[in-house]
């Protein structure tokens, strides 16, 4: 290396330390470092931010469909399969149903994101924008304004930080909360269409009770007499087949007449449905017992 590579080097040197020395005698340094953590938390907040609503977005839609399921389901059981099975039962028994059904609405995440707050918001001092300015205010002040100001800068970038970092975390109590109710919905809307099979079954094996029924009094008079129509001229199973509809018909009732979503709302709802996913677990239970026993 030559004489005036070194002297190079040196001078590269003498100049980096006149740089940190003159960055730490104005604040610039502690500028520096606020200005690297906020474009830091900008990044990963902005992130953040655009895959919770991304994930908002994807779950509510898929808590929808499972809303809509339920409510189909509970449209179908009603207004079609309650109808079918009062009329099946009608020489027997006069069964009032009602069409009426409370519908179930989901209205979405109702979590606030706050935005980051802008430089102009939090930087009091900008040696960035403003070189010209922050430095002949540093040779003015004698270092001490500028210094002052780039501290306090610093301070509400980590009071920004701190913020942000806790609206993060609230955005992913959120996101579990979703979750847990798409989950729970699934397993509800899961427990209504397997109990409309079940029940379309069971109201087929009611035709063939009441045919039974029909034949089984026409062999002992040429008309057929309303009091004579008694499920007790039946086989036992077939009693008991009939006894078990009812009994299903009950608690289905109780099932379709349940409000699952209330108001709609994720901060209302999450108890609420974990409740009637297990209310409604038992019930299921219950029927497949009965229908088992049948």
């Amino acid at each position: 290396m030559g004489i005036f590579g070194w002297i190079g080097i040196k001078a590269r040197a003498v100049a980096a330390a006149i740089s940190r020395g003159y960055k730490s005698f104005s604040g610039q340094a502690t500028f520096e470092e606020a200005d690297r953590m906020y474009e830091d938390i900008k990044k990963r907040f902005e992130e953040h931010k655009a895959f919770f609503e991304k994930e908002v977005e994807n779950i509510s839609s898929q808590i929808e469909e499972h809303v809509q399921s339920i409510n189909k389901s509970k449209e179908t059981i009603k207004t079609e399969l309650f109808p079918a099975f009062a009329e099946k039962m009608h020489i027997l028994k006069d069964i009032p149903v009602s069409e009426s059904y409370l519908k179930e609405y989901f209205n979405g995440s109702n979590l606030k994101v706050d935005s980051i707050k802008t430089k102009a918001n939090l930087y009091l001092i900008d040696f960035k924008k403003n070189p010209f300015k922050s430095n002949a205010l540093a040779i003015i002040s004698l270092g001490f304004y500028t210094r002052k100001k780039a501290k306090e800068t610093l301070e509400k970038v980590r009071e920004e930080k701190i913020r942000l970092e806790e609206e993060m975390v609230r955005m992913d109590s959120e996101l579990i909360k979703l979750k847990n109710i798409n989950d729970a919905l699934e397993i509800i809307a899961s427990y209504y269409t397997s109990m409309i099979d079940l029940y379309n079954a069971l109201l087929s094996r009611l035709d063939n009770s009441v045919n039974f029924l029909i034949i089984k009094c026409l062999s002992y008079a040429h008309r057929i007499v309303h009091e004579q129509m008694s499920i007790k001229l039946l086989p036992k199973t077939q009693q008991a087949e009939i006894m078990a509809m009812v009994s299903i018909s009950k608690i289905m009732k109780t099932m379709v007449d349940k409000n699952i979503t209330l108001e709609g709302k994720t901060d209302v709802i999450q108890k609420s449905i974990n409740s009637a996913k297990n209310d409604l677990r038992i019930q299921k239970e219950e029927i497949n017992k009965l229908n088992e026993a049948a």
